[in-house]
């Protein structure tokens, strides 16, 4: 479960290695390599595009834990990271661990009183607040939580995994919850063999099961509505049309005969999603593609203009300004950069969101 590349990491990306079997603690002041990262806190998931940060200064944590048969996730950023990712096959919640502004996770306000169920095995798009934060991603199996299942409303074995679920958690039980999660970072720091012994591992799950399980059956949920369930569509044809294409420099009526929607429709989809609008988006990811291309590639033999141009940036002033403002460097230096992050995404198979 080692994070890999952590130990042969250059030191400014990442600084930390795994520090026993089950635990892995790292440091990053990359947000790229920060973001890649925190995409598979929740075990089995994979990485879809990357994270994007504003600014230079950064500075972030992730540990990883696993508790019999729990797995926690829990991440500290010192700006806010967008992250895109495909969900495991498997029951994940995600909450804040500290009273931060509301999120946008796949068109849900999220606040720091909820937990946040997203459908098992597809698309996830969250957007922290532009401030430092905290939280936490606890991945549960199905058969953990079937004998629970009538005591929490959407997650009983006969209802299909098919909605978002969001839960509003009484105060003294989310407090618990929270609490736990501290210690379960405190000892991955401090005493990591408490959490490698099966014994207190198992206790210790069980104690993390049971203060989740309270938030949700006191908690209030409110499921997934039609006008997200049909922009989650939406973004997700969209998402598929610009991998499909990623050289195409596609207009906005490009994009709104590919996903078959009217140009109002698919902007508004993204504004719910993805906080921005479906141009703004598209640039971004094709933003992310140049720099994939830059971190694979060998500077003696490749130059940024011809990356550029390839995926339609023509005036490179002005690509170098954006570029910069994603990312946090000059698109040059990320061609300079070492090959750890581009060995790492060859060796991780893209998620392929499933619709419903």
């Amino acid at each position: 479960m080692g994070i890999p590349g952590a130990s042969a990491s250059t030191s400014h990306d990442r600084q930390g290695t795994a520090v026993s079997h089950g635990v892995d603690i790292a440091a990053f002041t990359d947000p790229e390599a920060y973001a890649f990262e925190a995409i598979k806190l929740a075990a089995g998931a994979n990485v879809l595009g990357f994270g994007s940060a504003v600014g230079k200064t950064f500075h972030a944590s992730l540990t990883r834990v696993s508790l019999d048969r729990l797995s926690i996730g829990l991440r500290t950023a010192s700006a806010s990271v967008t992250l895109n990712s495909g969900v495991p096959n498997a029951h994940v919640f995600m909450f804040a661990t500290d009273p931060t502004a509301a999120r946008r996770i796949s068109g849900w306000t999220v606040s720091h009183k909820h937990i946040f169920h997203p459908r098992p095995n597809d698309l996830c798009c969250a957007i922290p607040p532009r401030q430092p934060g905290s939280a936490a991603v606890v991945t549960v199996p199905f058969d953990l939580l079937a004998a629970y299942g009538a005591d929490v409303a959407g997650l009983e074995p006969s209802v299909p995994a098919h909605d978002d679920r969001l839960f509003l958690a009484p105060e003294p039980q989310r407090t618990r919850l929270v609490s736990l999660m501290n210690d379960v970072e405190r000892l991955a720091r401090e005493e990591p063999w408490v959490v490698q012994m099966p014994a207190p591992a198992k206790a210790l799950a069980a104690t993390i099961t049971e203060a989740l399980l309270a938030c949700l059956t006191a908690g209030q949920q409110s499921r997934d509505r039609a006008a997200p369930g049909r922009h989650r569509q939406i973004v997700a044809s969209l998402e598929r049309a610009l991998r499909e294409r990623p050289e195409d420099m596609l207009s906005l009526s490009d994009l709104c005969t590919e996903v078959g929607v009217a140009q109002r429709t698919l902007n508004l989809a993204c504004e719910e999603f993805l906080g921005q609008s479906a141009m703004r988006y598209a640039r971004g990811r094709r933003l992310d593609h140049i720099r994939q291309c830059l971190l694979m590639s060998d500077p003696a033999a490749t130059t940024v203009t011809e990356i550029a141009m390839r995926y339609g940036f023509w005036e490179l002033g002005r690509f170098a300004q954006a570029y910069r403002v994603r990312f946090g460097e000059a698109p040059s230096k990320t061609l300079r950069r070492n090959a750890t992050l581009a060995e790492l995404r060859q060796t991780t198979d893209p998620v392929h969101a499933r619709i419903a």
